[in-house]
């Protein structure tokens, strides 16, 4: 048997990050740079994204393209946009990150529907618009990726406050797994990571906030620490990258043993 030496490789490889500015899409935008591929971000913090463009330009010497997102009414056609953008300037995307989401706190029972609208909004419907048209026109180049970011509260209830996160990522879910399904016949594979609480400077400041809730989390995590970006770097390349290429509908948990533990 021969075994290829570029398995984990994305020399060559186009990725469109959407969510690209934040904490963990910026993480994951570097690293697929520094492993080799052409990167565009899109997020809708445009002073973010100036920023991060710049992080990354300074941090590896290239070029990362970016695009503005928007939310409302106008939702899909600003997604159809960020495809035609990303299409002209890479000529063809072969992974698309979902890294765009948020939070809402509420208790379960005084749960505003305009804050319950709002979560949907981004992390459920911006999420599945992206996969539909990134994935048509990933089965038309005949092949692709698609890697949803996702949470454990995809599958395991939080503390108080959390219903509407914890049912958005428990919907990234089942889309990435009816998707994996559904396009598994045109080469196209979709998965998600579903990491612990990651360091980024928004956890950090609701750290700060509530540190005796962060405590309880920690002490459910078995290796002891919360997670950081680049924990999910590694990850985020192997589902980019050839290796995962019989890998589909997965959701891959860097969550320092969390979810063998709770």
């Amino acid at each position: 048997m021969q075994i290829p030496d570029d398995l984990f490789s994305l020399k060559g490889k186009n990725i469109v990050v959407i969510g690209g500015a934040g904490g963990i899409g910026r993480g994951l935008a570097q690293g697929f740079v520094t492993y080799g591929a052409q990167v565009a971000i899109a997020d809708i913090n445009v002073d973010s994204m100036e920023s991060a463009v710049a992080e990354i330009r300074e941090a590896t010497g290239q070029k990362v393209f970016s695009y503005s997102v928007m939310t409302g009414r106008d939702q899909e056609k600003n997604v159809e946009e960020i495809l035609e953008g990303a299409v002209q300037d890479l000529e063809r995307v072969h992974v698309l990150v979902n890294a765009q989401g948020f939070n809402i706190k509420s208790a379960a029972t005084e749960f505003p529907l305009e804050d319950w609208d709002k979560l949907f909004n981004v992390n459920v419907r911006g999420v599945m618009l992206c996969c539909k048209h990134f994935a048509k026109h990933m089965v038309e180049q005949g092949g692709g990726k698609i890697i949803n970011m996702s949470s454990i509260r995809g599958q395991r209830g939080a503390l108080g406050g959390n219903l509407g996160y914890c049912a958005t990522k428990g919907s990234i879910d089942m889309i990435t797994k009816q998707l994996a399904v559904e396009l598994a016949s045109k080469n196209v594979q979709v998965n998600a990571l579903g990491p612990i609480i990651t360091i980024t400077p928004m956890t950090e400041a609701t750290i700060a906030r509530e540190p005796q809730r962060y405590e309880r989390v920690l002490a459910n995590i078995p290796m002891g620490r919360m997670g950081t970006v680049s924990d999910l770097i590694g990850p985020a390349v192997f589902l980019a990258s050839p290796a995962s290429d019989f890998v589909t509908g997965t959701i891959l948990y860097p969550d320092g043993g969390t979810m063998a533990f709770v």
